[in-house]
């Protein structure tokens, strides 16, 4: 639950940040392959036997030239040499020695200068097919699958168990962030969206979990703060970064998180948002008007975003919905959810569901999710799954649980 929040402007916008360093089932199975990666090693194939076919045929045709040419060269000198046994080219004087000597020169150096050309030409051979090759390993670098961690996480704010808080059971900040990093390093998780992430809240995880990176950090206000993405800076590196104006409770706006991360193994690269839509209680109302709205910008913006350039997306967030953000997300046909079910012939939800969610879109398969309690350090559970980048970015193109946990907000 969270308190109002202030207005933070409407469009998405491009931030500058000091960074330290449908298939229609969401279920397991077979991940779609785009065209270019399944063309891809035909197209190399065919580019290496260009350049070995052109190369053999080259060098023959130049080793034949460079032959006839001096075959031509040595019949000449020989006819020459018999018309004038005694060498004076029927010139007695030394004005036509020098004059034969002279004019002989360029029929001596022009195998030289042959020679000299079939190095150089070997020579581009072997760049052209060095290139070649480099170009071949980064494409299969770049359209391997890649595979990590992502979860989605209301860590309770601060403020929810302090001294005037509305959950007097709970221990402080402090120790249930303790609580909450090793849960993280428990699971292996490698990219976390936050809900609830409060300014003390991000100073502990700061100064405890050095292995993670995190946008927007503190660099928003103590607003946005609350939906900081955290990512471990030995995995993954941020390439970019924007926001969303998303409606809060009573509509206000707030500046939600959109970054771009790239594998620092393999180059692959998704995007990655998380957001926090506002809940049903007695201190903030009813927001349900402002949940369908912020359900809309949030699908039509990731839905552009994907379909710009064809790199896969993944959402995370406290939707506080169940069955009706399952269905908003994945009607278009683009997105799937970690915890299973389908849109096929209509809106099917998996069995089990919490209001937090992880979405992928098309190019990203799950397995493996889970709803991990994590005690007293929060009043929702960790929900996380293994997401695999399954096509190409950009260039080309479910376990569920049966977990019961009922967070409401």
């Amino acid at each position: 639950m969270e308190s109002s929040a202030g207005a933070v402007g409407s469009p998405p916008q491009k931030v500058a940040v000091k960074h330290k360093d449908p298939e229609t089932t969401s279920g397991a199975g077979s991940p779609r392959r785009s065209r270019v990666e399944l063309w891809a090693p035909f197209l190399v194939l065919a580019v290496v036997t260009a350049v070995v076919w052109a190369s053999f045929w080259s060098d023959s045709a130049v080793d034949e030239v460079a032959s006839d040419r001096s075959e031509a060269s040595q019949a000449t000198d020989a006819s020459e040499a018999s018309r004038d046994p005694d060498g004076s080219g029927g010139d007695h004087g030394g004005g036509g020695d020098r004059s034969a000597s002279a004019g002989a020169e360029p029929e001596h150096a022009e195998p030289e200068q042959l020679a000299e050309s079939v190095r150089r030409f070997r020579a581009a051979q072997r760049r052209l097919a060095a290139r070649v090759s480099r170009q071949v390993k980064e494409v299969e670098r770049r359209t391997q699958p890649f595979e990590f961690q992502v979860a989605s996480y209301n860590v309770l704010g601060d403020s929810h168990t302090g001294p005037g808080g509305n959950k007097p059971g709970y221990p402080d900040g402090g120790p249930r962030m303790d609580m909450s990093i090793a849960a993280l390093r428990n699971n292996g998780i490698d990219v976390v969206g936050f809900q609830e992430f409060e300014q003390s809240q991000y100073g502990m995880f700061s100064s405890r979990a050095g292995e993670y990176s995190l946008y927007p950090g503190m660099a928003l206000g103590n607003k946005s703060v609350r939906f900081n993405i955290a990512w471990r800076s030995d995995v993954f590196r941020m390439v970019e970064a924007h926001t969303l104006s998303i409606p809060y409770a009573g509509g206000s706006r707030i500046a939600m998180p959109v970054v771009l991360l790239e594998s620092i193994s393999t180059g692959r690269r998704a995007w990655f948002a998380n957001f926090h839509n506002p809940a049903d209680t007695p201190n903030l109302g009813n927001n349900a008007r402002w949940r369908a709205e912020a359900a809309a910008i949030e699908v039509a913006h990731l839905t552009e975003l994907h379909q710009a350039e064809g790199v896969p997306v993944i959402a995370t967030g406290d939707y506080n919905e169940r069955a009706e953000i399952f269905c908003r997300f994945t009607a278009g046909g683009v997105f799937t959810a970690a915890a299973g079910g389908s849109s096929a012939g209509g809106c099917s939800p998996p069995p089990s569901m919490q209001v937090d969610w992880v979405f992928g879109s098309t190019g990203v398969a799950f397995t493996g999710y889970a709803v991990t309690g994590t005690g007293q350090a929060s009043d929702h559970s960790m929900v996380h799954a293994t997401a695999t980048l399954t096509g190409d970015d950009g260039e080309t193109e479910v376990q569920s649980d049966t977990d019961t946990d009922t967070d409401t907000e």
